[in-house]
């Protein structure tokens, strides 16, 4: 059967591939499938879609769905059952934290919740062979007799555990070396799947009470596997691929299995790489162990300098201290270093967002980014800004320019403001300098030609920490 995957992605930064959809179509050319991409990353009109779907003539559409692009992807879907009659499954994120507002849409004739691996060959073996699609597990089905619709919403399959089983991602349906291009050389891995911690803000914390006792939640692969991976993709794009990050939410979760890395990575590998890590679970050994295997830059998240903030509304779990010192070991060791922010969390203020940069300041990192608070659904803190009447109707396109709550301390202008000077306020010590910043971000922060001039100066001044 050809199977048409589709990637709705609008994120503005940074623009990397999906790797789930890379590896269901792996998993699917593996079955004897034939697969083809529609990729929106770079920008694609409607008539090209529609030409694409014409030509290619698939069996079977399946298209993934955050949140931010949810709206896109039923445009395009509708876009499609407008001019064809092609089966349409959505998946990813936002299908499986909210499957009745997913499949309520006309577009779709399946969703699939959680992994899609399974359930995807078995839906489109089924669909080729003509056999029954009702019982098929991850999936919620409509189906229409006597000119009535119902829907069947099936259970969940067990997570898969062992990942080594899997095919490596199908890199080559992407267009990759553009993406290669567009990062400066930098190829992505993912390691493992789940994360431990119950941060208030992810879906996380959904998901293992999606998933309570059908597995465990956290999976690893093998390095044996990881590096086969990694080899086989240097190897493909030899010219194109300088340096490897790892998008694991926490990278440094297995001790024993970060000792197996680093001591093999150099002999194997040998290119230089950057890791996500969380403050409590990396230490200074971990540090030293990382960089002598050629890490460049770990990226560590403090999200809000406000202790409350941080811990009774995030539920983060660290204090001031924690963060400090781990910034100051990361650099100790000799490791770069990249903070997360965020700004217009709930019940956040100018005084705890001034935590926030002052927090920042204390922890010298060497790369700051900040995004704008969103609220998704499945997360606990959607639930208390539901409770609380802060949501905003629809969902924000973009965590760099806009939220979807409405803050009872800031409209959006202010937080992009704060945002858009962030970087400045930590970095520039000159207290004359950032006095001018902070009178220009109160009278002209609503004027989009000045943001637009002042965010290209602050990138380029990151680009002079380089």
């Amino acid at each position: 059967m050809k199977i048409l995957f589709i990637y709705p992605n609008i994120v503005e930064s940074p623009k990397d591939i999906s790797t789930g959809l890379a590896m269901l179509s792996a998993v699917c050319k593996k079955a004897g499938h034939e697969t083809g991409l529609i990729d929106c990353t770079f920008g694609i009109s409607d008539s090209k879609i529609i030409e694409f779907v014409k030509k290619f003539k698939p069996g079977l559409i399946a298209i993934t769905t955050a949140t931010n692009d949810f709206d896109y992807a039923v445009h395009i879907s509708s876009l499609i059952k407008q001019n064809f009659k092609i089966p349409i499954i959505a998946g990813g994120f936002h299908p499986t934290i909210s499957p009745e507002e997913a499949i309520s849409k006309d577009c779709f004739d399946f969703i699939c919740i959680g992994e899609g691996e399974n359930a995807l060959l078995e839906l489109a073996h089924n669909l080729e062979k003509n056999k029954p699609l009702d019982k098929i597990k991850n999936l919620w089905i409509k189906k229409n007799k006597d000119n009535k619709q119902t829907i069947i919403r099936n259970t969940l399959m067990p997570l898969i555990q062992n990942l080594d089983s899997l095919p490596f991602p199908d890199r080559e349906i992407f267009d990759y070396q553009k993406y290669l291009e567009w990062n400066h050389g930098t190829a992505t891995f993912l390691t493992t799947r789940g994360c431990p911690f119950q941060c208030s803000y992810c879906i996380n914390h959904f998901l293992t009470k999606l998933y309570k006792e059908m597995g465990k939640y956290v999976r690893f692969r093998s390095i044996d596997n990881l590096f086969s991976e990694i080899k086989q993709v240097i190897q493909k794009y030899r010219n194109d691929v300088k340096n490897i990050e790892f998008y694991d939410d926490t990278f440094t979760l297995d001790k024993k299995r970060i000792e197996e890395f680093c001591k093999r990575y150099p002999k194997e590998i040998g290119l230089s790489f950057n890791i996500n890590a969380r403050v409590n679970a990396v230490n200074p050994e971990i540090f030293k162990m990382l960089k002598q295997a050629g890490c460049v830059r770990v990226s560590i998240g403090i999200e809000a300098g406000d202790p409350f903030i941080r811990n009774e509304i995030l539920k983060r779990n660290m204090t001031n201290k924690q963060i400090i010192d781990t910034f100051h070991s990361a650099k100790k060791a000799g490791l770069k270093t990249y903070a997360f922010n965020m700004v217009g969390i709930p019940f956040e203020t100018q005084i705890s967002i001034n935590k926030t940069i002052e927090l920042n300041k204390n922890c010298q990192p060497d790369y700051v980014g900040v995004s704008i608070f969103n609220a998704f659904k499945g997360t606990e803190i959607y639930k208390l800004c539901q409770e609380k009447g802060w949501l905003r109707e629809g969902y924000s396109k973009s965590y760099f320019r806009n939220s979807n709550i409405k803050h009872p301390n800031f409209t959006t202008s202010q937080l992009r403001s704060i945002r858009n000077s962030f970087g400045f306020k930590v970095f520039i010590k000159s207290r004359p300098l950032r006095a001018i910043i902070d009178l220009i971000d109160r009278n002209l922060s609503q004027i989009d030609s000045y943001l637009f001039l002042r965010s290209k100066i602050i990138e380029k001044l990151n680009l002079l920490r380089k």
